[in-house]
């Protein structure tokens, strides 16, 4: 393995750039973003990604010009980390981005892992996160399933193209965070911007038709291979319940928690150490204010929209914010370990689970030893 010159440090990169309709220029207007384009539409800003043909590119300090995935090839498990590299190999295992659903944002859902593998597809399958930052005065989104809907229902929702009415709508604030477990329905009316967190897949299932179906008999063959994908449970509410601590000065918040990924939030007021001792990356995206990350000698500075990756082997980081700072911490949690220092720290266990949303998919009753869940909360078959 070919080391390239220079050791890690905390690593920026450029932007991967996506126009989709559901966008529109918010991000750029939000954030503290410099050098976008000014000629199209940023429905999305790709913060952290290693895909094939699409990998980030670095753009501080003596690795710049590198990719993302030549990094990993070069130093491995210093970068990722022992507990990743043996549960993902070298393979990076999430895709972060801020997007703006300025506009509606399609029907759809994603396959889980089983699903994705039986379709014989190359991405595994996706859970993902969003966490809500700027919403627009009326704003809701749809996810999960309206309880006592069964599956028949659902597919001739589906044949119909009303299949938006069976997800639970909710109005949204600045904060509200919603795990969307693969197989979860979801949708936007629009009028949202929000921090995205998912596992590094890009499959979906559209729940409406992208084009015309000639036929009856195609458009239920259409809505039967679009169920498949469906997950439907009674009492089924995505939202997580954060789960606030204070730190001196500091607020530290858990947002949401799954097997794929954990994300917090951090308010800072002053110095915050992130300690990278070799088992995970960490990447920290700033939110709120300006903050500078120090490492050893070298400092860099983030803004609002900016994020940055935090190679395993670091050491300690210290995050200085100028001021009051906010910024959200993504990485691929030990759940176990997890669920033990939040019992450390006195916090009750209905309040850890309540950080993987209420339905039969969360992990963590699991972890905790006992369900927080009824007999009738089950999957609807």
């Amino acid at each position: 393995m070919t080391q390239h010159p220079g050791d890690l440090y905390p690593l920026r990169f450029r932007e991967i750039l996506r126009d989709y309709r559901f966008g529109d220029r918010w991000i750029v207007d939000a954030f503290s973003k410099t050098g976008l384009p000014d000629d199209h539409r940023i429905a999305e800003t790709w913060e952290v990604c290693d895909r094939p043909g699409e990998s980030s590119l670095v753009i501080n300090g003596p690795l710049r010009g590198k990719t993302l995935h030549q990094l990993i090839e070069a130093y491995g498990e210093r970068l990722l980390g022992r507990a990743i590299v043996a549960r993902f190999g070298t393979r990076f295992p999430l895709l972060i981005k801020f997007l703006d659903a300025s506009n509606p944002l399609g029907e759809q859902v994603h396959q889980d892992d089983a699903l994705a593998r039986k379709q014989g597809l190359d991405d595994p399958g996706k859970t993902e996160a969003w966490v809500m930052l700027r919403v627009r005065q009326g704003a809701t989104i749809h996810c999960g399933n309206r309880s006592n809907l069964d599956r028949e229902q659902v597919l001739q929702a589906l044949i119909d193209g009303t299949v938006r009415e069976c997800m639970c709508e909710h109005a949204v604030e600045p904060g509200d965070t919603f795990l969307l477990y693969a197989g979860t329905m979801h949708y936007s009316d629009g009028g949202v911007l929000f921090y995205e967190i998912m596992q590094n897949s890009d499959v979906i299932i559209g729940l409406r038709p992208w084009h015309p179906i000639a036929s009856d008999e195609e458009r239920e063959t259409w809505a039967r291979s679009a169920l498949e994908g469906i997950h439907l449970e009674k009492e089924f509410d995505c939202q997580t319940v954060p789960v606030c601590l204070r730190e001196g000065h500091n607020r530290r918040t858990y947002l949401l928690a799954c097997e794929h990924f954990a994300v917090e939030r951090l308010d800072l007021a002053s110095p915050f150490a992130v300690h990278c001792t070799g088992d995970r990356f960490y990447v920290l995206s700033q939110i709120e204010g300006s903050s500078t990350i120090q490492h050893d000698e070298r400092t860099e500075s983030l803004r609002p929209g900016m994020s940055c990756l935090l190679p395993a082997d670091l050491g300690e980081i210290m995050v200085q914010p100028e001021g009051q700072a906010a910024l959200l911490v993504a990485y691929v949690p030990d759940l176990e370990d997890m669920v033990a220092h939040l019992r450390s720290l006195g916090v009750p266990d209905p309040a850890i689970a309540a950080l993987g949303g209420h339905t039969g998919l969360n992990p963590l009753p699991e972890y905790l030893g006992r369900s927080t869940y009824t007999p009738q909360d089950k999957e609807i078959t």
